[in-house]
């Protein structure tokens, strides 16, 4: 049987915050692992047979809870993506009271403290309809100039990608450099060259810049892939003919939302910013 040398696991939970007795769970990446650190309790074998039997006992989840907005509403001052909440009261008579709302995630999920507070999802939908109505009044610009749109959104589209492409080879960079100084210190430990103490210092602070990296290339490739999936190569007619649809319905579904709007944004001072796919941004103050 091969063994191998088990590890030792640290930081699988975190402090919220030093004024508040709340923890969360880290997120994989980001814990401290410390391997070769005592005697295996089993073989890899083994391991391996049991873990394929525990990941054959995951279920996909089913989401209670959509909206059409899911997936485009991000958070106006950290700049993640908003997670949608509802909530539900029966009362006295009966009926059903329920409100819908969308949160900051880091502040959902208290992996960190964000200002920006909660806003109804009905509110949004009211501005987005609003300003996509307002918005289609001005596709019926000429032929030359929503040309001219697309040109530049392409341009655009273009250099960020190009940007991105070269912020994620750095990063890869960054990260093997690092992957070959914990290789080097952990031949210097097995040479007897540095004291295990000395050696555990240097790989926990090296283990912490690796994961920080790794966090960064998996959120600078989620940039580069939602870049690259915007098709800005869409003519005017299908526009157009996008707006009319809207345009008929009484309350726009999730697939027309989305040939429309790239993100949507909130403050929180409750301002509502919106990035059309075939425009600059809108801002929406709400009084």
């Amino acid at each position: 049987m091969k063994f191998i040398f088990g590890s030792v696991v640290g930081r699988k939970f975190q402090k919220v915050s030093h004024k508040i007795a709340k923890v969360r769970c880290t997120k994989k990446e980001e814990h401290i692992v410390l391997e070769n650190m005592h005697e295996p309790i089993i073989d890899i074998e083994t391991w391996n047979k049991a873990q394929d039997k525990l990941n054959g006992y995951s279920k996909t989840r089913n989401r209670k809870y959509d909206h059409q907005l899911k997936g485009l509403v991000y958070c106006g001052e950290c700049g993640n993506k908003a997670t949608l909440r509802c909530r539900e009261e029966k009362r006295k008579n009966g009926s059903i009271w329920r409100a819908t709302y969308f949160i900051c995630s880091k502040r959902n999920n208290y992996s960190a403290l964000c200002d920006n507070k909660q806003i109804s999802a009905n509110l949004i939908e009211e501005v987005v309809n609003e300003k996509i109505k307002e918005e289609i009044q001005k596709i019926d610009l000429s032929e030359k100039e929503i040309k001219q749109i697309y040109e530049q959104a392409e341009k655009e589209a273009k250099s960020k990608s190009n940007l991105l492409q070269t912020k994620l080879q750095e990063l890869n960079q960054t990260l093997k450099n690092i992957e070959n100084t914990i290789e080097e210190i952990y031949q210097d430990k097995i040479n007897k060259v540095i004291q295990i103490e000395d050696f555990k210092t240097i790989y926990e602070k090296k283990q912490k810049e690796r994961n920080k990296i790794i966090k960064q290339i998996k959120e600078t490739e989620t940039q580069l892939e939602e870049n690259n999936k915007k098709s800005l190569k869409i003519n005017f007619k299908e526009i157009k003919q996008i707006a009319n649809e809207f345009l008929k319905m009484e309350k726009p579904n999730k697939m027309i939302l989305e040939k429309l709007i790239e993100r949507i944004e909130f403050d929180k001072e409750k301002n509502i910013k919106i990035k059309f796919i075939f425009q600059k941004h809108t801002n929406v103050r709400m009084k």
